[in-house]
This record gives C-alpha cells, sequence and structure tokens, in this order.
C-alpha cells in the first residue's frame, strides 16, 4: 500500500524548492556550495534561572539535506556555518537542541536556525 502522507510530503518539498527557493551559497570555512533555500521564521523563549524569559524570532533556511554536498560528502550541518543571500549573511546558531532539524518525519527538508551577522 502507497504511503500518501510520504509521497505529499515529497511532492510539496519538490514544489517548494521549484516555486519557493532562491538560490543562496551555502559556507563552512573555505569551502562553499550553491544551494536553493526557502526563507523561513522560528520564534523561540529562553528561560534563566531567575524566571527571566527572554525571546525572538531567528531566520531560517528550508533546503533539501541531498543538496549539501561539502568537499564532495554528503554532510549535515554545524553551528558557525554560513549562508550568504544577495542581501546578507546569516550563521547557523543554537536554539534548544541544535542549529537545525529536519522539519518533516520523512527527513526531506532541513530547517536550519541563522542570525543575520
Amino acid at each position: 500500500m502507497t504511503n500518501l502522507l510520504k509521497r505529499g510530503i515529497e511532492f510539496l518539498a519538490d514544489k517548494l524548492k521549484a516555486y519557493a527557493s532562491q538560490t543562496v551559497i551555502y559556507k563552512r570555512g573555505a569551502d562553499t556550495v550553491t544551494i536553493c533555500a526557502t526563507f523561513g521564521k522560528t520564534n523561540y523563549q529562553i528561560e534563566d534561572d531567575s524566571g527571566l524569559k527572554i525571546g525572538g524570532e531567528i531566520t531560517d533556511f528550508l533546503f533539501s539535506p541531498s543538496d549539501l554536498i561539502i568537499d564532495g560528502l554528503l554532510t549535515l550541518p554545524k553551528a558557525g556555518d554560513q549562508i550568504q543571500t544577495d542581501s546578507a549573511i546569516y550563521e547557523a546558531q543554537f536554539i534548544g537542541d541544535g542549529c537545525w532539524c529536519y522539519s518533516d518525519p520523512y527527513r526531506k527538508m532541513i530547517r536550519l536556525h541563522t542570525k543575520e551577522i
């Protein structure tokens, strides 16, 4: 039996890349790769030991994990990696458990958390 949810996610990921993304440069040290990524946002909130809550909004980039080939190897994002757009440079930042997560249960899209530098 066909998994309709998986097929739907694959279809939507392909359409997102084709119609709602832009070309960006992904940088890790001296290595670069051009990928298609879609802009997103994540709201976050951090509570310190005294109970004070501080929150904000960060810029996310959504892209296919299969596009992230650095130095000839398929890889995953790391904190400190950068994305350069036409107008700004963003750096991968930890929020919660890491600087990125899969955006769906079938691992078709990565959501990279960044801040503009």
